[in-house]
């Protein structure tokens, strides 16, 4: 990793340790990180596993990524800190429009059936977080429709609910391992 490489400064060169241009980027990004709330960062640390999981997507580790980025260094729109997602669907075109439609009705009957299942099997959203290793706030947010679950996590549930992707997430696909 401590490579040098030589940069152009004033006319003259010079040699620049590769390690120590790492460590002054990691300040960066890590500064920002401990200035993010406990739930930012948690959320932070589910991407991180995602970029890091290897039957993630392309699509999907570029999505954690993406995500990353805009926890850590929060994009500004018309003045504003982040994106006002109902003005940007509203302005959608059809067909974007029509695949936010789709995507909130499996959200929505993904947080129905799993809800369902909870009460049907007598556990509660702390038990259900517990058997997947991740904090209640996460499953509520799931079910109040606040998050969409990665299909990892789709198959998590199912797997800590004793049932197929499918019955909770019935776009679920094993042959593709895509829950849409």
């Amino acid at each position: 990793m401590n490579e040098t490489y030589t940069k152009m400064r004033g006319g003259a060169a010079h040699d620049v340790d590769s390690g120590i241009v790492a460590s002054k980027l990691f300040s960066e990004v890590f500064r920002a990180y401990l200035e993010c709330s406990d739930e930012v960062q948690e959320a932070i640390r589910d991407m991180v596993e995602i970029t890091h999981d290897p039957e993630a997507t392309p699509d999907e580790i570029e999505a954690a990524f993406v995500t990353i980025a805009e926890a850590l260094f929060p994009s500004h729109h018309n003045g504003h800190l982040g994106v006002d997602l109902e003005d940007c669907e509203k302005d959608a075109p059809s067909d974007v429009r029509e695949a936010i439609d789709q995507a909130n009705a499996e959200e929505a009957a993904f947080a129905e059936l799993v809800a369902q299942t909870l009460e049907t099997k007598g556990m509660t959203q702390a038990d259900l977080a517990k058997a997947i290793d991740v904090g209640q706030p996460a499953i509520s947010m799931m079910l109040s429709r606040k998050c969409r679950p990665q299909r990892q996590t789709v198959e998590k549930i199912a797997k800590a609910l004793e049932v197929s992707p499918a019955e909770i997430w019935p776009p679920y696909s094993e042959t593709t391992n895509d829950p849409t």
